[in-house]
């Protein structure tokens, strides 16, 4: 079942009154093509660039609650060979430019065994430390591995190359000024998943100086 969401907004709504308000521009500008115009998704606090911004199966436009959902990882498995040794969200480094990186999500994963580990997912909790609102997001990882006995990192954000994946830019992680709590929960094919917890200072998600 999912949960309620803080924003109990109805989309259908809230995309007929923008049409109203703001005519057939605003209704026509959908990049996602989720029936959602962009300008909407801004009030919604969707992704604008994802059909289905939570990750349940269902478009933003049908889900009555499209920054929430039950966590479907599987609680079941080997115990995990992998392990988070880094979870950050700010004060990042771009270690390949060799300079601070914008503010982001990103986790430090390590292997512990002599074979390469794929197939990864995360299950992420955001929680705003004042309100209480809380978002949560499932994300299949395609493409992310990490080698045997090795290290990767994986990044939330809106970087386009290997290891990145995007993340929510109307979420409340970059929309309230709130301290924050963030959950991790990362799992591979046939492992238990492995979590943790990180808080966030108050201030919105910064740019690199």
């Amino acid at each position: 079942m999912k949960r309620t969401n803080t924003l109990a907004v109805s989309a259908l709504a809230l995309v007929t009154a923008l049409m109203l308000s703001h005519g057939a521009y605003a209704a026509g500008v959908d990049t996602d093509g989720d029936g959602i115009p962009d300008a909407s998704e801004v009030l919604l606090g969707t992704d604008p660039m994802n059909p289905d911004t939570d990750g349940d199966g269902v478009d933003d436009l049908k889900d009555t609650a499209p920054l929430s959902l039950a966590d479907p990882t599987a609680q079941s498995g080997a115990a995990a060979p992998f392990a988070i040794k880094e979870a950050l969200v700010e004060n990042n480094y771009d270690y390949a430019a060799k300079k601070d990186a914008p503010d982001h999500l990103e986790l430090l994963v390590t292997n512990s065994t002599a074979a390469e580990i794929k197939d990864f997912s995360l299950y992420l909790t955001v929680k705003d430390a004042d309100t209480g609102a809380t978002e949560t997001y499932f994300k299949p990882l395609p493409g992310f591995t990490v080698p045997a006995s090795g290290e990767a990192r994986v990044h939330l954000d809106d970087g386009t190359i290997a290891g990145h994946f995007r993340d929510n830019p109307n979420g409340i992680y970059h929309s309230t000024q709130s301290a924050k709590v963030m959950t991790f929960e990362l799992a591979a094919a046939g492992f238990a998943p492995v979590s943790v917890d990180v808080n966030k200072d108050k201030g919105g998600a910064e740019a690199a100086d």
